[in-house]
């Protein structure tokens, strides 16, 4: 299947791939299926792209490689509407805002999205004050690096 994006122009995704969001993502009601599409080998960030509405995209990471301490308790009413029953199941993003300078730009910790891998369910949660919505990057560049 071909789908427009915002950052690639047309693409070809399997339908294998889609991830369906369980609920509204908050500003994007008509965005329900998602792709995630890589930047490049070794590079630590996906445009976590709308099949529904190509110019809605957003670049995310994994939030792990950018805090190791990085941990929240997913509340019961999400792990029921994505079907989680084993954390192995899980993948979590995050987004991130880019700034001129590199160092300076920022994740979003306190609304992580949230995937249940086999399904490929997902819904974006919003944590309590714990982790900040603009929590900066540092000079991360590549997977595992900082």
């Amino acid at each position: 299947m071909h789908i427009e994006t915002d950052f690639f122009g047309t693409v070809q995704i399997e339908e294998s791939e889609i991830i369906t969001f369980a609920s509204e993502v908050p500003g994007f009601p008509e965005a329900r299926r998602f792709i995630l599409l890589p930047f490049g080998e070794g590079i630590p960030f996906w445009s976590f792209q709308s099949i529904d509405q190509a110019e809605c995209a957003f670049v995310v990471t994994n939030p792990f490689w950018i805090d190791p301490e990085y941990v929240f308790e997913l509340p019961e009413s999400a792990k029921e509407q994505l079907g989680i029953q084993d954390t192995a199941q899980v993948a979590v993003y995050t987004t991130v805002t880019l700034r001129e300078r590199f160092e300076e730009s920022t994740t979003n910790l306190r609304a992580p999205f949230v995937m249940e891998t086999k399904r490929r369910q997902a819904k974006q949660v919003i944590l309590d004050e714990t982790y900040s919505n603009r929590h900066v990057i540092g000079s991360l560049t590549e997977v595992g690096g900082r």
